[in-house]
């Protein structure tokens, strides 16, 4: 017997995240009679190819339709106004740092916000990206986060 082994991977970029990316990948293994030929060796791995590309993209398809639908009895959006306890830092002229901007995506990737959720949850601090908030706006919004909108 003959055993082939094939894998494949796609790193796609995280939105609104600089210098960030998620893996995807997939493998499998078969065996192939002894006597199969070249041309046979070779169609078996393009079939083996072709079926993993496709998984990872049937994946990454229903991830991408998964966040596009609203699930709005989950995980309420907090608002500026949901948290009115004080902020970590008050320095609101100076940008989010990229520590704050990857935890609120991996929170709210956590608790299943969609892309147009975190736009509305955004749009209540003025802006359209998380890179955009102030630290003292990013540190609000990460408390909100983490208490789900509630004080």
């Amino acid at each position: 017997m003959i055993k082939l082994n094939a894998s494949v991977s796609k790193k796609v970029p995280v939105p609104e995240v600089e210098f960030s990316s998620q893996s995807y990948s997939a493998g499998m293994e078969v065996e192939v009679a002894s006597g199969a030929s070249q041309d046979e060796l070779k169609e078996n791995l393009r079939t083996l190819y072709g079926m993993l590309e496709e998984a990872i993209d049937e994946q990454l398809g229903q991830q991408q339709i998964g966040e596009q639908k609203p699930n709005s009895s989950q995980n309420p959006a907090p608002t500026p106004e949901s948290n009115k306890g004080p902020t970590r830092n008050k320095q609101n002229g100076r940008k989010a740092t990229k520590a704050q901007v990857r935890a609120i995506y991996a929170i709210t990737k956590e608790r299943g916000y969609t892309e147009e959720r975190m736009k509305e949850l955004l749009s209540g601090y003025g802006v359209e990206v998380s890179s955009a908030l102030s630290i003292g706006q990013a540190s609000t919004l990460i408390d909100a986060l983490k208490n789900n909108g509630q004080e």
